[in-house]
């Protein structure tokens, strides 16, 4: 629970002390991998591409969403039917 309370604390931080989203949670790698069995690998169809984003961001972004889901039905914005 230790680990949920710190990622809560960072977005908080982000949001409330500094007003912005930090560039470093919005950095992805991009890693190509070639595929196998192919004969030639001069076009781009030979090729794999795979995006590493940032876990961190990513969990946050999660912690943000299930706010304002939690909100938005305990407010009646959201009605469930």
């Amino acid at each position: 629970m230790t680990n949920y309370l710190q990622i809560i604390n960072i977005a908080n931080a982000c949001f409330v002390e500094l007003d912005h989203w930090l560039l470093y949670f919005k950095v992805s790698t991009y890693i190509i991998i070639p595929k196998p069995n192919k004969e030639l690998y001069d076009s781009s169809r030979a090729f794999r591409p795979i995006v590493f984003l940032n876990m961190i961001g990513k969990l946050i972004e999660k912690v943000i969403s299930k706010r304002l889901q939690f909100q938005s039905i305990s407010n009646n914005f959201i009605h469930l039917s």
